[in-house]
């Protein structure tokens, strides 16, 4: 199938040439519209038509060229023969006048004094931390460790929370969050704060996974928090 139409002939290059003159046509007619038109000054030529002769010695005379000299300043009279007869102007003296320029002596600069070094690279940034104790001395008797349940579960605990051959170096950083069943047997044990030592962390697991609670048959689970502190041996 064929289709035909008329092609439109595009007349780009005329339509360009006829908007610039378009354009050039009225910045011309803006140019001439506002224009600048500066006013005409006409000059005068002054024409002398008398000329008098003024004598200063005349009173009269010599009142009409003051009178003149006060209008315009550039009027100066010429200078008499007379010296003394001159106008007494003012005179200027510069303000170092009689002074002479001297070279100043030089001043030696002053010694630093130096300073005593209050860093070093051997100077302690940290204050001195005393080494904490490893392990119990000979002479003092081994403590034991205890449990102390939370509040949630203190009124289920028995008597005496005892943990049992755990060497624990920092109860304070060891604490469990267990769960106890109706019977009182600890079946979850989920550490919040952990020994750094494996073995240990893995016994203190075990000691607390064995350890038994009050029953209480209303109570099918219970959740609680357990920690840990040294108590003097008797």
């Amino acid at each position: 199938m064929l289709s035909f139409a008329w092609k439109i002939r595009e007349r780009t290059t005329i339509y360009v040439t006829l908007l610039t003159l378009l354009l050039a046509a009225l910045m011309g007619l803006f140019f001439v519209v506002f224009r600048i038109t500066y006013p005409s000054v006409q000059t005068a030529d002054a024409v002398p038509q008398r000329v008098l002769v003024l004598d200063p010695s005349d009173p009269e005379a010599l009142a009409l060229i003051h009178r003149a000299q006060d209008k315009s300043f550039g009027l100066v009279p010429a200078e008499p023969e007379d010296l003394a007869a001159k106008a007494h102007f003012p005179s200027f003296t510069p303000s170092y006048a009689g002074f002479e320029l001297k070279l100043r002596t030089m001043v030696p600069p002053l010694a630093t004094p130096r300073q005593s070094q209050v860093f070093s690279a051997s100077t302690p940034v940290l204050p001195e931390v005393t080494p904490r104790a490893a392990a119990l001395t000979a002479d003092a008797k081994p403590g034991v460790l205890r449990a102390v349940p939370g509040p949630e579960i203190a009124r289920r605990a028995p008597a005496s929370l005892e943990i049992q051959d755990v060497s624990l170096s920092d109860p304070e950083n060891a604490r469990f969050s267990i769960s106890i069943d109706a019977t009182g047997r600890v079946t979850e044990v989920l550490p919040l704060f952990s020994p750094e030592d494996p073995a240990t962390a893995k016994a203190l697991r075990e000691r607390v996974t064995a350890l038994r609670f009050e029953p209480d048959a209303k109570t099918p689970r219970q959740w609680g928090t357990l920690g840990f502190h040294w108590q003097p041996a008797p």
